[in-house]
């Protein structure tokens, strides 16, 4: 593997790679093909993070990566899942404020044919972290409000799809049910997304336009940030 460059883009190559995966998700169909993962994807992906390192926080948003550590593996976990294919479709990649991926409040790439997207925000945080995230939107509806409104202003999706919303109240904010804020304290998360055709990332442009998202993505990410760093 080549030493990083600027991010070149995508090659039809990748793309092409992810599908033939996608019908043949067999160790043996992929041992043999590894490289073409390693140079059409891999390689262009850690370009990709090194250059958004230096990016973001020009454009200032306080976020960063390691090219090594931030895509992640190509192969599932199968210990406890009923789907045992060995590999994933796609490929991920996840910038932070410390470069980890565990960190809360990340910005996530995501690379499959026909269903490329840009997220930020936390994802599923732990329960002690939602917890404080709904009780900052009661003390401070209005703080809330102006973070979404900023965010969907800018065109973004918010929210993380029914299997991620809780069908009652959560315990403790019974009260609030009537109020307009309720739909929110339902979320098992705080995500604004972006849809990306396939053919944006083929370029090289496709750096500005993932920095151009995570300025859009500012609001929801730096409400976030305030109460975990209020908590200490």
């Amino acid at each position: 593997m080549d030493a990083l460059l600027p991010f070149p883009g995508f090659r039809e190559e990748a793309f092409a790679f992810l599908r033939d995966l996608r019908q043949h998700n067999e160790r043996d169909w992929f041992k043999p093909r590894k490289a073409t993962y390693d140079d059409e994807l891999l390689w262009p992906a850690r370009c990709l993070v090194s250059e958004l390192a230096e990016a973001l926080p020009r454009a200032g948003v306080p976020l960063t990566g390691s090219p090594k550590k931030s895509p992640f593996r190509i192969y599932r976990d199968t210990r406890f899942s009923k789907n045992k294919d060995p590999y994933k479709t796609h490929l991920g990649l996840v910038l932070s404020r410390d470069g980890t991926k565990k960190a809360p409040g990340a910005l996530y790439v995501h690379v499959e044919p026909g269903h490329c997207f840009l997220a930020a925000g936390f994802w599923r945080p732990e329960s002690p972290l939602l917890r404080r995230f709904r009780e900052r939107m009661v003390t401070d509806p209005s703080g809330w409000r102006s973070a979404v409104a900023e965010a969907e202003g800018a065109g973004l999706e918010l929210g993380t799809g029914p299997s991620d919303t809780l069908k009652r109240m959560p315990r403790g904010f019974e009260s609030y049910a009537d109020d307009e804020i309720a739909p929110y304290l339902k979320w098992k998360g705080l995500v604004a997304s972006r849809p990306i055709a396939d053919d944006r990332l083929k370029t090289p442009a496709f750096t500005a336009d993932v920095v151009a998202f995570a300025r859009d993505a500012m609001s929801l990410l730096a409400w976030g940030w305030a109460v975990v760093d209020a908590a200490g």
